[in-house]
């Protein structure tokens, strides 16, 4: 009697043969399906809020409300700036406002993008007494805020003194030399917070106010360049 005959849904290919190892395709696109429904599973679920956190809190620059959560300044930090590179001044416009906005003592600070430099205007009333270029208490607070930011850029920056056409004092032979002394405290300032580069000084006298007595005119600019300062 002859033996009975059977049948492989593989007796027709050898496993050594290209034929023989199809199933091969299909398995890989079984096991790609798979990882596609895990991962797709995965992105539909619920951070953990104590994860999130704690990976906010971590990140450079990051600043948590009282709730715990990420504040939206923390893009604008000082922290995420490259010390060692020029800094291009529409996005460094917006580090120095995200300051001027969380510091009190920055609110009479002004900001402005004038022929390729970026231009902070600080009063010469809260940095400086009357007659003096020694900085008030004030006047140190809020160039520490901003000499925190200066220090982590590598842009060139000058430091220019304004005068109006108010009396400089007894202690100096005119407006001139008053706000150039107050603009080189600026500038030892800046150094002092941290930036390493050159800081170019100017003073300007009353001739650029017009004779006009103003607070606006009494002032000390930082003007940011847009290439890069001499170490």
């Amino acid at each position: 009697m002859a033996a009975p005959v059977r049948f492989s849904p593989f007796s027709f290919a050898s496993p050594a043969t290209p034929a023989g190892k199809t199933w091969l395709l299909t398995f890989t696109d079984l096991v790609c399906l798979l990882l596609t429904f895990f991962v797709m599973l995965y992105a539909m679920s619920e951070p953990d809020p104590a994860r999130y956190k704690a990976l906010a809190a971590g990140a450079p620059g990051a600043k948590l409300d009282q709730q715990g959560d990420a504040r939206p300044e923390a893009a604008f930090s000082a922290a995420s700036l490259d010390r060692g590179k020029a800094i291009e001044l529409g996005y460094l416009g917006r580090v120095f406002e995200s300051q001027m906005a969380a510091n009190p003592e920055l609110a009479d600070v002004t900001i402005r993008r004038v022929e390729g430099t970026l231009i902070l205007s600080l009063p010469s009333d809260l940095l400086f007494a009357p007659g003096d270029a020694t900085l008030s208490e004030k006047g140190r607070a809020a160039l520490f805020t901003m000499g925190g930011v200066a220090a982590n850029i590598g842009n060139a920056v000058d430091v220019v003194g304004h005068a109006d056409a108010s009396p400089a004092g007894p202690n100096w032979a005119s407006n001139w030399e008053l706000s150039l002394a107050r603009a080189r405290t600026v500038a030892d300032a800046l150094h002092e917070a941290g930036y390493l580069r050159d800081i170019t000084v100017r003073g300007h006298g009353d001739g650029q106010s017009g004779g006009a007595v103003s607070e606006a005119a009494r002032r000390v600019d930082l003007v940011v360049r847009e290439h890069g300062g001499a170490p």
